[in-house]
């Protein structure tokens, strides 16, 4: 029976519906990140070793003989690999950064010494985890993504014209408990009134795309599925539109896109990424404005309809059976 080792925050629908059907004919040990540091146990050396928490021990050697690691975080505000509960601040952040450093240091020699496939491995997590870095490498590879800056004083994208997209830079958009800085469009009108001005903090400027549809697509060990969204006109960036108004359907990407959103996964040094496309025109291209190494699907689907999460479990299933 194919063993599958599963490292992923403890709250991820996605990754919960996946390992459900995974489970069935697999051997699935899922460590999750962001329990308790009360539950959790370690024993460790320069050789070996064992990790516990409730329901799940993994070893040292569960890695060796594993066919494949699933290692994913979510990237908007990933909860701590451990979550401590020490009363002081400073005493959380410190238990916490150490169980991160020992947490990271053992995957990332596993991923050294067991030469077994990780999607994502640490190392490909850590140097794919720069947003602008990702649409630059894509943009000077070839793909169509919107002209876009990032400038202090305000300046709009050469060539762009009309409407733009403001939007963070980093991954994580949060800026306190009770405040984001959300993907926005700005009119002309509005830039030109603010062309000039100088800002303290840098945000990426892109030219606005209409679309007509949305595409999710998800690279998964050499395989895209590609989703299709309805878009919402009141909403810039899909995620907060409601996954009955999205309307996703499965669809069927042209062989060339298809085929470049695989090789620049492979580039990446990754098994698994996601991307965000918009189709601006019934016959239109994909502009590509988002790549997201540890996108979710679980808000657009359910528990009882978990159509993409089954997707990607035949996928996996799939290549564990070809191993």
């Amino acid at each position: 029976m194919p063993t599958v080792v599963v490292l992923a925050d403890a709250e991820d629908v996605g990754v919960r519906r996946v390992v459900s059907r995974l489970a069935d004919g697999h051997d699935v040990i899922w460590w999750r990140f962001g329990v308790p540091e009360a539950s959790v146990s370690v024993d460790a050396d320069h050789d070996r070793f064992r990790l516990e928490q409730p329901g799940t021990r993994l070893t040292s050697s569960d890695f060796r003989r594993a066919d494949l690691v699933v290692y994913k975080r979510r990237w908007l505000q990933p909860r701590p690999h451990v979550a401590s509960e020490l009363p002081r601040d400073a005493d959380r952040a410190f238990s916490e950064r150490e169980w991160s450093s020992l947490l990271e240091g053992l995957l990332i020699a596993e991923e050294h010494r067991s030469g077994v496939p990780w999607m994502n491995s640490p190392s490909a997590w850590a140097l794919t985890a720069n947003k602008l870095a990702l649409v630059l490498r894509a943009a000077r590879l070839g793909l169509d993504v919107p002209r876009f800056t990032v400038s202090t004083p305000i300046r709009p994208p050469a060539r762009a014209g009309g409407d733009l997209v403001a939007k963070a830079i980093s991954a994580d958009e949060a800026i306190d408990a009770e405040r984001c800085f959300t993907t926005a469009r700005v009119s002309g009108s509005a830039l030109a009134e603010l062309e000039g001005r100088h800002l303290s903090t840098p945000s990426l400027l892109q030219a606005y795309v209409a679309p007509v549809r949305e595409l999710r697509v998800y690279c998964v060990l050499g395989e895209a599925i590609a989703v299709g969204l309805t878009p919402s006109p009141d909403h810039v960036d899909i995620r907060y539109v409601a996954a009955e108004r999205m309307e996703p359907t499965f669809e069927r990407l042209p062989a060339d896109l298809e085929s470049q959103l695989i090789d620049l996964t492979r580039t990446l040094g990754l098994n698994y990424c996601s991307f965000d496309l918009l189709v601006a025109g019934e016959d239109g291209d994909a502009a590509l404005v988002d790549i997201t190494p540890a996108g979710s699907w679980d808000y657009f689907e359910s528990d009882e309809d978990p159509f993409l999460s089954d997707a990607l479990a035949v996928v996996i299933d799939n290549h564990l059976n070809q191993r």
